[in-house]
């Protein structure tokens, strides 16, 4: 019975010598070892980093994604380095994965027997950062503009308005800008506000604390009533118009006289002696003169109607040249925020000779025994815009000058001394 085990067994190693097959063999020793760490960690929103130890004799890596339902594994990239980082991911999941290193032997790719240990890592959306400095900016007519600071890594705001029947407060609309106006308020009524931020990422949305509530009494502010300039012209021959309102046409005399909204032959708006707006053609108007006032706007008409605009400065000053009320404003502040400073009685250009636009203060020099600031240039011409002194004792408030504004002395200074150079003018 010994004699026969020897000889069996030595039976059995020539049946596995001649029968297994010799690639199988070469594959075992191919085969590189099997990645024995691995860690999964989030670098950002969308990103998650993998880690892993490094094998001798791998070639490279195959990273493989593991689905948390059904365990199915998924190859989606290889490399050389011990490290690889998945980009674009969707926010707010799990991903699973595992790391099988490999090498290549005359052309053929071997990889290791078993893969690395498990590693997961979840992105995220980043709280944003609460709102602060959330306040009331400006008024308008029966309309207010809440203006807040921008909170770090925010993507959009949240409004919420105070319901007095539920006593909740309700979400009434969300923006992407530090600032929204409220239109449509009821004029003497108080409204509460409250806002927060959110940050959205590829679909997921995180949220930031909601604010404290911010109160708001909404005005009655004629901000309709403020025009800019306007001519004093008569009909020069027979001619028709049409009524703004109805549409309807009508005839015009010959000698009639009318308040132009513009000069030119184009047509435009036109209105009558018992304020009937119509729209004609300014070929059939001789014009006579400005047509301006020394009444003034209330201070709530200037800063909404500013405001309303949307008038921005690359300053903290913004000037507005009414050449209607021959006054130039002053505010301080910033967009949708102004707040008047200073109003200053002034002679603008006659017959329009001031142009109309959006400028800046260019440059300063000297004439007419003081400064002189520039707001228009032009380089070939050798020649601008600018307010200065007065030139003509006692017309203060006029359209009698070749274009430039003529203010006093302390007028002129103050703005020599407060507006820096870029400080956007108006000119209306």
């Amino acid at each position: 019975m010994k004699r026969y085990g020897k000889y069996g067994i030595l039976l059995l190693l020539m049946f596995l010598l001649t029968f297994v097959p010799v690639q199988a063999l070469q594959a075992a020793g191919n085969r590189p070892g099997n990645v024995k760490r691995l860690q999964a960690k989030a670098v950002s929103e969308t990103s998650i980093k993998l880690t892993w130890s490094s094998v001798s004799g791998a070639k490279g890596y195959r990273i493989y994604r593991i689905d948390e339902e059904t365990g199915a594994k998924k190859g989606i990239a290889n490399t050389k380095k011990t490290t690889y980082t998945l980009k674009n991911l969707p926010a707010k999941e799990k991903y699973t994965y595992q790391v099988y290193a490999y090498k290549t032997v005359k052309g053929k790719t071997y990889y290791s027997e078993e893969g690395s240990p498990k590693a997961s890592a979840k992105t995220y959306v980043s709280t944003p950062g609460a709102v602060k400095n959330f306040r009331v900016a400006s008024y308008g007519n029966k309309s207010v503009t809440l203006k807040w600071n921008k909170a770090s890594k925010a993507t959009g705001y949240i409004l919420y308005q105070y319901d007095s029947e539920t006593k909740t407060y309700k979400r009434i609309g969300t923006t992407r800008n530090a600032y929204v106006q409220i239109k449509n308020l009821k004029s003497g009524e108080t409204y509460r506000f409250k806002i927060k931020s959110y940050r959205k990422v590829k679909g997921e949305t995180g949220y930031g604390k909601l604010s404290g509530a911010v109160k708001a009494t909404a005005k009655t502010i004629n901000v309709s009533a403020v025009h800019g300039r306007y001519f004093n012209a008569t009909v020069k021959k027979n001619t028709t118009a049409t009524v703004a309102s109805t549409g309807k046409t009508i005839k015009l005399k010959k000698g009639t006289k009318v308040t132009s909204t513009s000069r030119g032959n184009h047509k435009f708006y036109v209105f009558l002696k018992d304020g009937t707006k119509i729209r004609m053609y300014g070929s059939a108007l001789t014009y006579n003169s400005m047509n301006t006032t020394k009444k003034s706007y209330s201070k709530a008409q200037k800063e909404a109607f500013v405001n309303t605009k949307g008038y921005k400065s690359d300053t903290n000053y913004l000037i507005w040249i009414n050449q209607y009320t021959l006054q130039t404003n002053v505010f301080k502040g910033s967009y949708r925020e102004w707040k008047l400073v200073r109003s200053m009685p002034c002679v603008v250009g006659k017959m329009g000779k001031t142009p109309l636009g959006e400028f800046k203060l260019l440059f300063k020099d000297h004439a007419y025994g003081g400064v002189r600031i520039y707001f228009t240039w032009n380089s070939v011409k050798q020649w601008g815009n600018a307010f200065h002194r007065r030139t003509i004792a006692g017309v203060t408030r006029a359209a009698a000058s070749d274009g430039c504004i003529r203010l006093s002395d302390g007028d002129l200074s103050f703005i020599a001394k407060n507006c820096p150079m870029g400080t956007k003018v108006v000119s209306y």
